[in-house]
């Protein structure tokens, strides 16, 4: 906004007067004031290294998978684990989960960011049960009695290989599910933390937490 002044010495002056972005009425302007509420809540996502967490994730699905298709090639298929088959499905959700999650630090927005914290939920659900199935396992439950009555159980369970063979096997096998244990356990922490921030940067990401301030002109 400008004002002109002529002087009687045929001089122009110009006098400038500056105001700040609003309405006219020094009120912010909302979209503006809303747009930078959303990107910096949106940025909290970003405050937990979700693509390293994707990451790790991704790899612990790998690395069960494969663990599982060792454990299922075995001619006892004598694990809760390996039977429900959550080697399989549990790891697809696993990868599916960790990239949405590299998706979403890749190219930050709250579409990404809430499909992100939906597969991270389902997939700490995932991991909870199969830290319980796998719990179960390295306590032996199917192995003790697969070792306690060989005979019923078909030619796999032949007696005199079982008597045999079967405590290396089941220390073999209790130890196998230890390790998937773990990594279940891994999974659900590193799934829990991406929720927490995918939570706290979408919830509410549309309401604004302060009114714009009105200051009189």
């Amino acid at each position: 906004m400008s004002n002109t002044v002529t002087t009687a010495a045929n001089r122009v002056v110009v006098i400038t007067t500056v105001q700040p972005a609003g309405n006219g009425m020094g009120v912010t302007s909302a979209p503006h004031f809303m747009g930078q509420t959303v990107s910096k809540k949106l940025g909290r996502f970003q405050l937990g290294h979700p693509k390293a967490l994707g990451t790790v994730q991704i790899m612990i699905a790998l690395v069960m998978l494969l663990i599982g298709i060792v454990m299922a090639w075995s001619p006892r298929p004598d694990n809760i684990g390996v039977l429900s088959g959550i080697f399989v499905w549990g790891s697809i959700i696993f990868v599916i989960a960790g990239s949405l999650t590299v998706a979403a630090d890749n190219h930050l927005n709250k579409c990404r960011v809430q499909g992100s914290l939906g597969m991270n939920v389902v997939a700490a659900v995932t991991s909870f049960f199969g830290l319980f199935l796998y719990s179960m396992d390295t306590g032996g439950i199917m192995l003790y009695y697969y070792c306690n009555h060989p005979s019923s159980h078909g030619h796999y369970y032949d007696t005199d290989i079982v008597s045999g063979s079967c405590p290396a096997y089941l220390t073999r096998s209790q130890g196998i599910s230890g390790v998937l244990v773990i990594l279940s356990l891994l999974e659900f922490i590193v799934s829990i933390c991406v929720s927490s921030f995918g939570c706290k940067a979408v919830c509410q990401c549309c309401k604004c937490c302060h009114t714009p301030e009105v200051r009189p002109v």
